[in-house]
């Protein structure tokens, strides 16, 4: 008997010695919280960079509150989102499913319901879902399965409040855990937080307040600084920003941060303590996307600045994981995850089962301290051209990417375009390397393509897109031919009414006639110049009311004045309203931050095209400009243009005795100068929208205009010099040189904007214009000093008219370049022509032969 008992011991024991080593060997996972599940706090804030928290390792002190957060908890160094802006990158948070899989990319589009999302997952392991997130209200963030909470627009109003008070007022109500989902906007564009954040960071960016040319830096800097803190929308071509201009715009956007840690998380700490809910409330931070600060010569991310780009600093993201004494303390993971690993990592904490079609993958092995329980795989990523304000032609220009930890390449779906990056060697992801490695261009194309396979929409995501329109059904009366007695007439507000804020409980309220409960399509056309917008908005009642909004939030919507909007019942755009067009008045309080979600007109990339096509639509453009310009022209009653051109003669007959005693030359030179500034003059106000309707003419192949003209004056000039020298001297062709590599250095490295190059021309003619005329009358070096100190002169003037125009701003660069122009300008006459050509003396004999 003993004998048997024995072995029976050992092997006991060895299994105990086994079992023992293997648990001292396994990662250390987060317990499974058995009958009592965490409550979880989820907050993403809008545009968010990791790499300017100071736990990330960034210069400034940024974020104290959220470092101790950080030191306490699990922080990924390498989180990523799944696409370039607000919408997707949320959903995708909310379902574990990547950006086209989920196909909420679009204003307006709406997330199929039968997709399970986050909310309504812990929902039905019995976690209370209440919905504090003001943007449930729209199309884009219907579904998510988030409960109604009672107080939400009383508190919604005030920001972070509705945060704040459900924990200290909704929390301990029940003994069921919580999901409680907080998006943080204050971080988004414009960059405004106010003096007491302002002033901790960009007044050193400028300089010692001491220096005087820290006065001078900021006063260079003052319009594109007021433009940084006042715009929501920097699209391309907007203003000229320059590397210099990097520093106090980071410092902007870090005294949001510190605003957003001081308000926000300071706060959140102290509640969680004085409620004891920090015992056991997991609080997660992450966000939609990053934010573009400079890093490649825009501000914001895709749908502020309108173009498709998936730089790391738009999809790097924070992802924090902090709940002391169930998760590891001081924890940073280095390891590429991305946004769609949440879900999953959540659910499995709270015990729920993860729907079988998330695409994400838990972060709990990772969070244990091993990668054995973790599959590696590359960072997929998809935007559209334009984010939440893109049109059709827009969203279907799709940028896409696939990521790994040494190598990043890029698709562009509307040219074919490939860039590869090494992100070992370049960082900051300024050399396209695709040419010299070919082979891991071409395998991390095929992974991408293959991605863009799999990750094709599974269900019907787009409720009445793209040709799905819901019809009515024939049991629904309300929308029958015959409940539709006429088309609605809009009630309030009344064509052309101004509505002004109130206070925080201003709402606006929109009015119809028609029966109250019933489906009807708001249809919207917003804004002017980049602030447009068109679309249409779903309501189920009559009288349907939008906010309310603080004061910040109403301010940002000004911007989109004039707002026009009529109505019809769904499914019957035969039966519509008038048009209705009302504005909305600012608010004298601009504090607190602005509207995140906005409207806007997307300005989106032109594909590269071949010389060939480029020049059919540059021609074609200027045909449709000129017939636009007959068409107005043809405009003006016959009366009215007799009557100028009547008026014009009787002044020049009367003018005529007397001008012609300066001479004929003087005539011609000085009325052409003179015309021409007038012209320059003239055009300044419209010039941008004479601009922009030429861009639609020629599909953006306008933005050659500039380079064509100083080529065609370049091959003149050369040929002038020919006829005048041939090969007998080389000194003026290596002048010319000098003079067009000058020319090109201002045009493609401080002109940055195709209609800024062609402008920049303007007042190299206007030099030489003034050149021509001074020259008949003065020695020829007083004539090209004269020249030139009167067309700085015009520039500045230039400058002071765009300063009060609206939508135009005021730059000392722009004054600076225009006095270059004027003498590269003076240059080209100067070698092209010879001094000789251009000496006072011909000129005054010629003038008073002709007096």
């Amino acid at each position: 008997m003993k004998a048997r008992i024995v072995p029976d011991l050992r092997f006991k024991r060895a299994w105990a010695q086994a079992i023992a080593l293997a648990m001292v060997m396994m990662p250390q996972l987060p317990p499974a919280f058995g009958e009592t599940p965490p409550n979880i706090l989820l907050i993403t804030a809008d545009t968010f960079r990791p790499d300017h928290l100071g736990y990330y390792g960034y210069g400034r002190d940024t974020s104290p509150q959220l470092d101790a957060f950080s030191r306490e908890g699990v922080f990924f160094t390498q989180a990523f989102t799944t696409s370039g802006w607000t919408t997707p990158g949320l959903i995708s948070i909310h379902t574990s499913l990547y950006a086209p899989t989920h196909g909420v990319d679009i204003r307006g589009r709406t997330m199929d319901p039968a997709v399970v999302t986050l909310a309504e997952a812990l929902a039905q392991v019995g976690y209370r879902v209440p919905d504090i997130f003001f943007l449930t209200d729209i199309p884009n963030f219907h579904h998510l399965g988030l409960e109604a909470y009672h107080k939400r627009g009383q508190y919604l109003k005030e920001g972070d409040e509705v945060l704040f008070r459900w924990l200290e007022e909704e929390a301990s109500t029940s003994e069921d855990p919580f999901f409680l989902y907080y998006h943080y906007r204050d971080l988004h564009q414009p960059y405004a937080p106010g003096p007491q954040y302002d002033a901790l960071y960009t007044p050193a960016t400028f300089g010692h307040r001491y220096n005087p040319l820290s006065h001078i830096r900021r006063f260079v800097a003052r319009e594109k600084l007021d433009m940084v803190q006042r715009e929501i929308y920097l699209p391309r071509g907007i203003i000229d920003f320059a590397e210099r201009d990097r520093p106090w715009v980071s410092a902007l956007y870090d005294g949001q941060i510190r605003r957003m840690d001081d308000s926000l998380f300071a706060r959140l700490r102290r509640i969680l303590e004085e409620t004891g809910l920090a015992a056991n409330t997991l609080v997660v931070v992450s966000a939609d996307h990053g934010e573009e600060l400079l890093d490649h010569g825009l501000i914001g991310h895709v749908s502020t600045f309108k173009e498709a780009r998936l730089w790391d600093e738009i999809i790097r993201i924070p992802l924090i994981f902090w709940l002391p004494g169930d998760l590891p303390s001081g924890r940073r993971i280095d390891v590429p995850v991305q946004c769609i690993d949440i879900m999953p990592t959540l659910l499995e904490l709270a015990g729920a089962p993860v729907p079988e079609e998330a695409q994400g993958q838990s972060l709990l092995p990772l969070i244990g301290g091993e990668r054995s329980g973790w599959t590696d795989r590359p960072v997929y990523l998809e935007t559209s051209a334009g984010g939440y304000t893109a049109d059709e032609d827009q969203y279907a220009r799709r940028l896409r990417g696939v990521r790994t930890e040494r190598w990043k390449l890029l698709h562009g779906s509307w040219d074919g375009s490939v860039t590869l990056y090494d992100l070992v060697k370049d960082p900051a992801e300024e050399e396209n390397v695709a040419h010299t490695h070919p082979q891991v261009a071409d395998s991390l194309q095929s992974l991408l393509n293959a991605w863009v396979l799999f990750s094709q929409p599974r269900r019907s995501s787009i409720a009445g897109q793209e040709g799905e329109r819901p019809q009515p059904s024939a049991s629904d009366a309300s929308l029958q031919p015959s409940a539709v007695d006429g088309p609605p007439r809009v009630l309030f507000p009344a064509n052309g009414d101004t509505l002004y804020y109130a206070g925080e409980e201003q709402t606006i309220q929109l009015e119809w006639t028609g029966v109250l409960a019933r489906d009807y399509v708001i249809q919207y056309s917003v804004g002017e110049g980049t602030y447009y917008l068109e679309g249409e908005l779903p309501t189920n009642t009559a009288r349907p009311s939008y906010g309310p909004f603080h004061a910040g939030f109403w301010n940002s919507l000004t911007l989109y004045n004039p707002w026009i909007f009529r109505v019809h019942p769904t499914g019957r755009a035969d039966v519509v309203s008038q048009w209705v067009t009302f504005y909305l008045a600012p608010s004298e309080a601009v504090a607190g931050g602005p509207s995140p979600q906005g409207l806007g007109l997307l300005f989106a990339l032109q594909a590269g095209r071949s010389f060939l096509t480029e020049c059919a639509h540059l021609a074609r453009g200027l045909g449709l400009g000129l017939l636009d310009l007959y068409i107005w022209v043809s405009g003006v009653p016959p009366a009215d243009l007799s009557a100028w051109v009547l008026m014009a003669a009787i002044v020049a007959a009367a003018a005529w005795p007397k001008v012609r005693k300066i001479g004929v030359h003087r005539c011609r030179a000085w009325g052409l100068a003179l015309a021409f500034i007038a012209l320059v003059y003239s055009t300044i106000p419209v010039f941008r929208t004479i601009w922009t309707r030429l861009s639609e003419h020629t599909q953006g192949a306008n933005r050659h205009l500039g380079i064509i003209v100083v080529v065609v004056v370049g091959v003149a000039v050369v040929a002038r010099v020919w006829r005048r020298v041939g090969l007998t001297q080389w000194v003026p062709y290596a002048a010319l040189v000098g003079v067009f590599a000058a020319y090109g250095y201002v045009l493609f490295t401080f002109s940055q904007f195709p209609a800024e190059r062609l402008h920049l021309l303007e007042y190299g003619l206007v030099g030489v214009l003034l050149f021509r005329a001074l020259a008949l009358d003065l020695p020829c070096k007083r004539a090209y000093l004269a020249s030139f100190c009167l067309t700085a002169i015009i520039g500045v003037g230039d400058e002071t008219i765009q300063w009060v125009l609206p939508q135009r701003f005021f730059e000392l660069k722009d004054i600076q370049l225009n006095a270059v122009s004027a003498a590269l300008g003076l240059l080209l006459i100067r070698f092209g022509l010879g001094e000789k050509a251009e000496s006072g003396g011909e000129g005054r004999g010629a003038g008073g032969e002709s007096g």
